[in-house]
């Protein structure tokens, strides 16, 4: 391997034409904040599947194996930090694994935050269960690691119910798979005894954020869960919770925390941002919120404009001219029925678009509200 070039980043996770999640998602903001991004793609679809019908494939292993056989055989592998996200498979996920490990072998501070996408509390899996295990395999490889509520259950092997078993999913992930740095990006449900409430001052719905930073020596002297248990010293970040259903979200929230990491300490003493993890989490919350803001003011335009124009056209004859093998990926037929159908479907899903490339001020200057402060002992 070439020596590393400071500011070169790589990001592995899926990719629509059309859209921003994923590699989409990461791209822009990381660009804005300075880095020269590399990407490769796990997935070349259309557009993401909530739109109901799409183009493209999930890329196997053999395809991924190829691009990183390419960018090491060229000495491209020169990254001072690496992202990984939605991968569509074991065999994949096992082909982006061998690549990590060759990659941290070959430049041991590298800093690499893992997404672990394996699902979320409403849904469950929805990725081939057969990728938790590849995951935990992932763990040690990672400085960072992002999962939600269900991903870190998952992945710790604890119901997230309590204070103490909270403490407990965050020790088993920093002493047993040797992370050093957790977010959990939300929890929920969110346990009653956290001296935090789901309710913020003004009323409004809060989502919680946790996250902890903790060593563990890679020496045969690991220490043992509850001496974790106790000394580590988790935060919190409650904020607004956006009502609405948006994709592509933690995907920007985990390229912007990778983004703004920094090692060192910059926060004034007694604040929860003293670490570099929360202050990046501050930071990453407040642009994800500007950009939710924004998408929400496109889409109650978006609403205005379409009602003032009902009258003199029919969602019926909008969806007409609809190629009928596009309803769904593999339908080969459809009604008129069907097309208006799948058009609202279409509309309603490009309307909640994130407008990222709108949101440039708050990606790069974001207007950080949200604080973190440690969670009560």
């Amino acid at each position: 391997m070439q020596s590393a070039e400071p500011g070169r980043l790589l990001s592995i996770q899926s990719h629509v034409c059309s859209g921003f999640v994923g590699n989409r998602s990461a791209t822009f903001p990381l660009q804005l904040l300075g880095w020269d991004i590399d990407i490769v793609n796990t997935t070349q679809l259309s557009n993401h599947t909530g739109y109901g019908r799409w183009g493209g494939m999930r890329l196997d292993d053999a395809h991924l194996r190829n691009v990183f056989a390419g960018l090491e055989a060229n000495g491209l592998n020169r990254w001072v930090r690496l992202l990984t996200g939605y991968t569509p498979s074991p065999a994949a996920l096992a082909a982006v694994s061998g690549f990590i490990r060759r990659t941290r072998t070959a430049n041991p501070d590298l800093i690499y935050l893992l997404d672990p996408v394996l699902g979320d509390s409403d849904r469950g899996f929805y990725v081939d269960k057969e990728c938790l295990p590849l995951y935990r395999e992932l763990l040690p490889m990672s400085n960072i690691v992002c999962p939600n509520s269900f991903e870190a259950q998952q992945l710790a092997g604890v119901d997230i119910t309590d204070r103490s078993s909270l403490l407990s999913a965050f020790a088993i992930l920093h002493a047993k798979y040797h992370v050093e740095h957790v977010i959990i990006t939300s929890l929920e449900p969110l346990p009653a005894d956290l001296g935090i409430t789901a309710t913020l001052p003004d009323g409004s719905r809060a989502m919680v954020q946790a996250g902890s930073s903790f060593s563990v020596p890679q020496s045969s002297n690991v220490p043992k869960l509850d001496e974790v248990t106790e000394q580590i010293n988790p935060w919190l970040i409650a904020f607004p919770e956006v009502e609405g259903h948006f994709v592509g979200v933690g995907d920007l929230f985990s390229a912007l925390v990778l983004g703004r990491f920094e090692r060192e300490h910059r926060s004034a003493p007694g604040s929860a941002s003293v670490t570099p993890l929360a202050g990046a989490a501050e930071q990453a919350i407040a642009s994800v919120q500007g950009v939710l803001q924004r998408t929400q003011k496109y889409m109650a335009n978006l609403t205005k404009e379409s009602e003032s124009s009902a009258g003199s056209k029919g969602m019926k004859n909008a969806a007409d001219d609809q190629d009928a093998s596009l309803v769904g990926p593999t339908s080969s037929a459809a009604t008129p029925e069907d097309l208006a159908s799948a058009h609202l479907q279409v509309e309603y899903a490009r309307a909640r678009e994130l407008r990222v490339v709108q949101s440039r001020e708050e990606l790069e200057r974001p207007n950080v509200k949200w604080k973190a402060s440690w969670l009560k002992r």
